[in-house]
């Protein structure tokens, strides 16, 4: 019988430890949102607030599935990568085009193009032919993972308390408290 309750007692510190801990340090509730593999990146200028509208593909990693985001470029306080603050598509409509490309043009007749890489999320404006900016299309974790932790900690804790007092308990057996037979 004593065996037994050695065993018992070391059992919850074999198994790996505090649920909620685990609960709040493991990964696996993080999903992540992500330029798509052709992100299909498009700009827009408004000369209104000399600004860009940046448009293209966001993979989301929680739903699998792609769709089309858009933000402007100067109007978001957190450097990006990040989460913008993410504005309506059809926000492009009545803004100018810029043009997109793999390669700066020469003697280009455009006054800003944009120039990205072939298969990511970065990309670089440039007026006039001179660097205006390099930025990178936004990789962020989407918030579920949190709201998810949240919404299991009382159940994570309730099992923390059921091992802890299990725990107890058999030290309490083991140690021959009062009105414990032995």
């Amino acid at each position: 019988m004593r065996r037994w309750l050695i065993i018992v007692l070391w059992l919850p510190l074999l198994t790996g430890g505090c649920v909620t801990h685990k609960l709040w340090t493991e990964s696996r509730l993080d999903a992540w949102n992500e330029p798509a593999n052709r992100p299909n990146l498009r700009l827009f200028r408004d000369e209104r607030q000399n600004n860009f509208l940046v448009v293209y593909d966001e993979f989301s990693e929680r739903h699998d599935a792609t769709r089309a985001r858009a933000f402007f470029l100067n109007q978001n306080e957190q450097p990006l990568p990040g989460r913008p603050h993410f504005v309506n598509v059809k926000s492009a409509g009545g803004l100018l085009p810029v043009p997109v490309g793999f390669a700066v043009p020469t003697n280009s007749p455009e006054l800003f193009c944009v120039v990205t890489e072939t298969n990511r999320g970065s990309f670089t404006i440039f007026s006039v032919g001179r660097q205006a900016g390099a930025y990178q299309l936004p990789v962020y974790d989407d918030g579920w993972g949190r709201v998810e932790r949240i919404a299991w900690t009382p159940f994570a804790v309730t099992a923390d308390l059921t091992i802890i007092g299990g725990y107890l308990g058999c030290l309490w057996i083991y140690a021959g408290g009062p009105g414990v037979a032995r």
